[in-house]
């Protein structure tokens, strides 16, 4: 294993699934705004698939043109028909209000709720009462339909091995998971129609740059990385996996075995093992960056470090929403909290890109969450690589994140009218005043920003001249814009 020369940089990209698309803005101001390129990458899940994407570049203009692939292959995954296979006992389902729910338990069930304080932060003093009192009603009302859909979820899934015997007899084959990535697997490899571009493994095995993927091997119990070159390394980064252990494997096979979330993806056969996600035991794999030398690392979240205080009754709560809390949440904060505390080389220092608003799920299908989760990863990235005055870099950070927030609550503030436009013949009054009211702190927001003298990504004005993106037009009973102009 060739080590790091001196002085060089680490891109370290963590797990998170759609989660992802916040590293595709951190990282398109990195390479494109700071002009920085990495000689290694070291990366667990979604970021294993960004990494075999970045790891084909070695020139800046390379670099760049991979990056905006990688936002075109975390778009193209809203569409999972593409993207991801339904194992043999949820196909048996299809068609069925149980299959249903269990696949929006799985897209849109993971969805954050909106951040409870939205509202307060930002806040035009001027806000006519009655429309906050509208976006709270909104808020709970989305709740309560949330907490309904995941108790009906469960209550079904409970009898569905009685229910239904066929899909009981499928589950002893093949239910070890839900989904399957077989149809990204075909698209890494050649194309197809998601749009999704075949990776060029010739091309990562170049010289001029080490990669590290990290994947959790069930047999032998232990973190292991593949390389550039497909072989399997051990938890320090450098030493082949013994004997057979070592592969070499195809390092796409690698990609999609960091990225095999146990129970939703099943484990991927490499070498003598069976692997699964890397997230298991590294989320954000710092540690191998530091052993391979690096002494510039920048490392870059897709899930908040900190978990946001929630007030439900967990007490009297169903128990998957303790285990999702418990686990999935803290749980994983926690881990990626230990992922990034790692000793470093001697004179080498770690950046740290990281949200603080939780946007869209784990296998998001709305696009215009992706691109509100992307642009926050570009201006988490401008905030934290700039210098100055240290109480002034702090409250730009929070005018980012407050920022997000009240894009968050635009595009929901839209869903619902699209929705409303199905039932009416004229929009909701208060619900397009309130609208207009977000779009109007929008760009305060922004408009401050720039007086600061803080980038802003080319073509932010569309955040309060347009609609945000979703998956239809505006009805005609609204306007063709949100109609505030500064």
């Amino acid at each position: 294993m060739p080590h790091s020369t001196p002085g060089s940089t680490a891109f370290v990209l963590a797990g998170g699934g759609t989660k992802g698309s916040f590293e595709v803005g951190a990282l398109q101001y990195l390479v494109g705004i700071e002009h920085i390129i990495p000689d290694v990458i070291t990366a667990t899940s979604a970021g294993a698939l960004a990494a075999v994407v970045l790891a084909q570049a070695r020139t800046h203009e390379e670099f760049l043109y991979r990056v905006q692939e990688i936002e075109d292959d975390i778009v193209a995954m809203t569409r999972t028909e593409h993207v991801f296979g339904q194992q043999a006992w949820l196909q048996a389902l299809k068609g069925t209000s149980l299959g249903d729910s269990i696949l929006f338990a799985l897209t849109e069930g993971t969805r954050p709720e909106l951040p409870v304080h939205a509202d307060a932060k930002g806040a035009s003093t001027d806000l006519p009462q009655q429309l906050t009192r509208h976006a709270r009603a909104a808020r709970r009302a989305d709740r309560r339909e949330r907490r309904r859909r995941r108790r009906h979820v469960l209550t079904m899934a409970i009898g569905a091995a009685l229910r239904l015997p066929g899909v009981r007899r499928k589950l002893r084959t093949s239910g070890s998971a839900a989904l399957n990535l077989q149809p990204l697997a075909d698209a890494l490899r050649q194309g197809g129609p998601s749009g999704i571009r075949p990776i060029d493994t010739d091309l990562i095995k170049r010289p001029g740059l080490q990669l590290r993927l990290a994947v959790t091997a069930l047999r032998a119990g232990v973190l292991r990385y593949v390389s550039e070159d497909g072989t399997i390394v051990e938890a320090d980064a450098r030493t082949p996996a013994p004997e057979a252990a070592a592969g070499p494997v195809d390092v796409v096979e690698g990609a999609l075995a960091s990225a095999s979330v146990p129970m939703v993806f099943p484990p991927r056969h490499l070498a003598d093992d069976d692997y699964v996600d890397g997230g298991v035991l590294q989320v954000i794999p710092t540690k191998a960056a530091a052993q391979l030398g690096a002494t510039r690392i920048i490392a870059v979240a897709a899930i908040p470090l900190r978990v946001a205080r929630d007030e439900r009754d967990f007490a009297a709560g169903p128990a998957a929403n303790i285990v999702i809390r418990a686990m999935g949440m803290i749980g994983l904060a926690e881990r990626q909290r230990e992922n990034l505390e790692v000793a470093l080389p001697e004179h080498a220092g770690l950046i740290t890109i990281d949200p603080h608003v939780d946007v869209v799920g784990y296998f998001e299908v709305q696009p215009g969450l992706l691109r509100i989760n992307k642009d926050y990863g570009w201006l988490r990235a401008a905030d934290v690589m700039a210098q100055g005055d240290a109480t002034l870099l702090a409250e730009v950070s929070e005018q980012t994140h407050r920022l997000v927030e009240v894009r968050l609550r635009a595009w929901h503030q839209e869903e619902a009218l699209w929705a409303d436009g199905a039932t009416r013949t004229k929009p909701d009054a208060g619900s397009l005043a309130l609208l207009q009211q977000h779009k109007e702190q929008i760009y305060r927001l922004v408009d401050q920003r720039k007086q600061l003298g803080f980038p802003v990504p080319d073509g932010c004005e569309a955040w309060w001249t347009e609609y945000e993106l979703h998956h239809s037009a505006p009805p005609d009973t609204l306007p063709p814009s949100p109609t505030f102009t500064p």
